[in-house]
């Protein structure tokens, strides 16, 4: 080699400029050439889809029939509401989110456990074992290979603190042990796990209808299964509410023994107090004189008006601290001659206010200007509603204060009339304390009472809030394989690899088929396609051949008008050429005309002695080294750097074609001294076997013999595969490769 690889240049000389001329790089889409990339990509597409279609009639075969029976379940909210008109004990809002929860049970393993018991199926062979299709096999024989392997790759579990006490014989006493749960896996499990496998429970569209699916492979199974679905799912709503009826009621029962006793002994409390103080009541008083009693009915009630009045004060008071320390102030208590509304018009702004921010804040930040427009809002609401609350304590202690004064003034008109002592009225005010005392525990054990009669009742109320509105009947027809659907799911994948694959082949870089690739992206002329092997039978086999070497001829005839005994170089661009001495000899034939003109083909490598004779006498097959001794008289190979003048000079003189026969450019080391004696070169080039970057590269390579170049020639071409990169009707189609 003289040199490294230099960069890739196109030159536009006088010989191939007018044959480039037609070339523009300008960007468009060339439909055309898309057509004839699906029309080269078609056989492989279609491969790849009948691959497709093979494998999934195989999957078809090889699959086990499945059946799906379909039970249809209705949340029925008139039941619902029937159900909270016999009990206040509140029941799920048929939202969205609670159509879920429903669904979610149907699909819990509690439920799969209840029909697994409902159907025995846990003693069922065949539902426990069963048949297993082509899919599934080849599922386990990849399971067995890959699941050695990722034991392999998962760590191991980290040692428990508990065993590694145990070991070491430190394990807690017996209350803190951690209980032993049994986690065999039994018959009952594998029937839940497979229960659970094949079930599917969807929601039809938004409306409160759950169709639950099951499937299996024997069709009158599925439909039991898929009815014990529906009374399992059934009786758990039933069994649902009994058991929450149960557990109020025993709570209702607990609370009721309580209250009993604390009403019997508040009772017990009031007479005995009566008893030891001699109080007698008269009509419900205890005064002997009608205006005593009034008197002291009306000093009651002023006592507890003044008690209400002094309790409102304090809760009005504690509010006010709290707002003093920071605390933030919602709503103020409704005080007896302060405006209701106000109060409650504050709280409802403040709370829309404050749930706005919050709204905004999510979606937009905390800096969004409406969010400092809000904080405002609230600030001045806030405000508001401190003042409420002073202007509610003040109106407290104004009505605490006349409270009492009515109370004094009561008390001392009392004393007055009848002469009583602090003593009596301390007396009188205890027995109100116990009378109310016994009166509140009373009322408040008949209202648990009640409940409790509410909750008996609930108990035994057999109305479910779900109702079956189509039971699962026998499938007829097995609802998989579903074939249509595999058949096109194998023909689309099989043709999307396909059309992927030759997508990457189309996108990679392409060898060189076609005379229009060398012009336009190596920059060298090619006299056209000799067909190979693969194309005897062509119907344009016969006309290709001819008309290549006629360009061959024609274009070595050029050289000899220019001057006496042509000296043409003829190389292939690699080995590989089967026919690799047929096309110097052929061409030595076509330029001897029949005998007018001498020619000689000088092969490089000895391959004359295996060469048979021309069939013309006018051609002259020898090898390299038999002209060095015959001209030369030298037995060597050509040396490095040797004068060939005399041998040219002779060879000249005697032919009119001397075609040097050389070895591939890619191994040749002395083919640019046979170049630089040579008037022209010719490269062979196999078809479809070189990219275009190759052929650059070799020939950057050989800057003598590139030089000298005159045309290019596409040897053991496949016809029928390149007109499929020929744009049809183009000059290449119809002239040069017939």
């Amino acid at each position: 080699m003289t040199g490294p690889v230099q960069e890739r240049r196109i030159h536009w000389t006088k010989d191939n400029a007018h044959l480039l001329a037609g070339y523009r790089d300008e960007p468009r889409v060339d439909f055309g050439a898309m057509i004839r990339a699906v029309r080269r990509q078609m056989l492989l597409v279609a491969a790849f889809a009948m691959t497709g279609i093979a494998i999934a009639v195989m999957m078809i075969l090889g699959s086990v029939p499945k059946y799906t029976a379909v039970e249809t379940v209705l949340l029925d909210e008139e039941r619902a509401e029937l159900l909270n008109e016999v009990s206040p004990l509140p029941n799920a809002v048929r939202s969205d989110t609670a159509v879920q929860s429903e669904m979610e049970i149907i699909r819990s393993g509690a439920l799969a456990y209840q029909v697994v018991d409902l159907l025995q199926l846990d003693k069922d062979a065949d539902f426990l074992s069963p048949p297993v299709g082509l899919t599934e096999k080849v599922s386990k024989a990849i399971s067995s290979v890959t699941r050695p392997l990722a034991r392999l790759l998962t760590p191991e579990p980290p040692a428990r603190a508990n065993e590694n006490a145990s070991v070491a014989g430190e394990a807690g006493p017996d209350d803190n042990a951690i209980p032993d749960f049994d986690l065999e896996l039994t018959d009952r499990d594998r029937a839940v796990r497979i229960l659970r496998d094949r079930l599917s429970v969807s929601r039809s569209g938004r409306s409160l209808v759950i169709e639950i699916a099951f499937a299996d492979f024997d069709p009158t199974r599925a439909a039991q299964i898929a009815r014990g679905y529906g009374s399992a799912y059934e009786s758990f709503q039933l069994l649902t509410t009994n058991e929450v009826a149960a557990k109020a009621e025993e709570w209702l029962r607990e609370r009721l023994e309580e209250l009993e006793q604390k009403s019997i002994d508040a009772a017990s409390a009031l007479q005995e107090f009566r008893t030891e103080n001699d109080l007698v009541q008269v009509r419900g008083d205890l005064l002997t004189e009608q205006q005593q009693s009034e008197l002291a009915s009306e000093l009651m009630t002023a006592a507890a008006a003044a008690a209400e009045a002094e309790a409102y004060l304090e809760s009005m008071e504690s509010l006010s601290a709290r707002a003093v320390d920071g605390d933030e102030i919602i709503a103020v208590p409704l005080v007896e001659g302060l405006a209701a509304g106000i109060s409650e018009e504050l709280r409802r702004d403040f709370l829309n206010a404050r749930q706005r921010r919050q709204e905004i804040v999510s979606q937009f930040g905390a800096d969004h200007p409406q969010v400092q427009q809000l904080n405002g809002s609230i600030q001045v609401l806030e405000n508001a509603l401190k003042i409420e609350l002073q202007q509610a304590t003040e109106a407290a202690r104004v009505a605490y204060n006349i409270a009492r004064g009515r109370e004094q003034s009561l008390r001392s008109d009392l004393a007055a009339i009848t002469g009583t002592t602090d003593w009596n009225v301390a007396l009188r005010g205890r027995l109100q304390q116990l009378e109310a005392i016994s009166e509140t525990y009373a009322q408040v054990y008949r209202d648990y009472l009640a409940r409790l009669e509410v909750t008996m009742q609930q108990q035994d109320f057999p109305i479910a809030s779900v109702k079956i509105i189509s039971p699962a009947e026998i499938p007829q027809a097995p609802s998989s394989p579903q074939k249509k659907a595999m058949l096109f799911a194998g023909l689309f994948l099989g043709g999307l690899l396909g059309a992927l694959i030759g997508a990457t082949r189309e996108l990679m870089p392409k060898p060189v088929r076609t005379v229009s690739t060398l012009r336009e992206e190596v920059g060298v002329n090619c006299a056209g396609l000799l067909p190979g092997p693969k194309s005897r039978n062509d119907a344009g086999a016969e006309r290709a051949q001819t008309l290549t070497m006629e360009r061959l001829a024609g274009a070595c005839e050029t050289i000899l008008q220019k001057s006496t005994g042509a000296l043409i170089a003829i190389a292939p661009l690699s080995s590989g050429l089967k026919a690799e001495a047929d096309l110097p000899r052929d061409l030595a034939e076509r330029l001897s005309h029949d005998g007018s003109r001498k020619v000689l083909v000088i092969y490089q490598d000895a391959l004359a002695q295996a060469l048979p004779a021309s069939k013309s006498a006018a051609v002259e097959i020898a090898s390299l080294q038999q002209v060095l001794e015959t001209v030369l008289g030298s037995d060597q190979t050509l040396p490095q750097g040797a004068d060939l003048t005399m041998l040219v000079s002779e060879l000249r003189s005697k032919f009119s074609f001397v075609l040097f026969a050389l070895r591939p450019l890619s191994q040749a080391t002395a083919a640019d001294i046979l170049a630089e004696e040579c008037d022209a070169t010719l490269l062979r080039i196999q078809w479809g076997k070189a990219l275009p970057s190759f052929i650059s590269d070799a020939l950057m390579d050989h800057p003598r013999f590139r030089e000298a170049l005159i045309t290019t020639v596409l040897e053991e071409a496949n016809l029928a595969q390149a007109r499929r990169y020929i744009g049809p009707g183009s000059y290449e189609e119809l002239q040069i490769n017939a």
